[in-house]
């Protein structure tokens, strides 16, 4: 053992005693690998790899991760830069609405073609209108039972949830979606985007851009009904 103070700190080492520490604990820089990296040690050839070899595979590795880990932001940031080309396009095209046919149109061309969405649907209470993806009722909407507040909710449902929120379809298997509630005056509904991949839409998904979205076409939903 190293002699140490009251405090546990080392006390009066020699070079002698951190050689004998190293060579009755050979498994020290194992346990502390990070070490290696902080040492300036001269590099000697031989048959056994080196503590110098050692300490460069460390940074070698270190620098893989770092390198692993931009890539993987730079792959978000462009990711992030084509939804927002796609959410204004989109946006852009619901403020020319002016009657539910033209909404019907925008939801299935740019929703279902440019997100490459598998279903989309927008389920409206007491409004006349009833086209493939614009869904009127009179009662319960179908996305209530899956989504608490006022947050777009990623979610996997099963054939039947699938049918009742895209019910042009017929859904045999499970699938993902997004619901985003809609608010307007004396009424709400829901926006429905559907995947027939059940781990497209997943509770770890960000729901900014999806949001943003939905508070636009509140807005259209709510000036086509007037």
């Amino acid at each position: 053992m190293l002699p140490v103070s009251t405090d546990e700190q080392p006390l009066g080492l020699t070079d002698q005693d951190v050689m004998a520490y190293l060579r009755g604990d050979p498994e020290f820089f194992r346990r502390y690998p990070g070490l290696l990296s902080e040492l300036n040690l001269p590099h000697e050839s031989g048959t056994a790899v080196s503590l110098i070899e050692r300490q460069v595979a460390i940074l070698r590795e270190r620098n893989m991760n770092m390198r692993r880990r931009m890539n993987e932001l730079v792959k978000v940031a462009k990711d992030n830069d084509e939804l927002f080309g796609k959410t204004r396009t989109l946006t852009l095209e619901l403020l020319h609405v002016r009657a539910w046919h033209d909404l019907n149109e925008v939801l299935a061309t740019y929703l279902l073609a440019d997100f490459q969405a598998d279903f989309v649907c927008c389920h409206l209470l007491n409004q006349p209108v009833s086209m493939d993806h614009l869904v009127n009722h009179d009662g319960e909407l179908p996305h209530e039972s899956h989504v608490v507040g006022n947050r777009p909710v990623c979610t996997t449902l099963r054939p039947v949830e699938l049918n009742e929120l895209f019910p042009i379809q017929n859904h045999q298997k499970t699938g993902s979606a997004v619901l985003a509630p809609l608010a307007f005056d004396a009424s709400r509904g829901c926006l429905a985007i559907g995947s027939r991949d059940p781990d497209h839409f997943t509770s770890q998904m960000d729901t900014l851009f999806v949001t943003y979205i939905s508070e636009v076409l509140s807005g259209v939903v709510q000036r086509l009904a007037q």
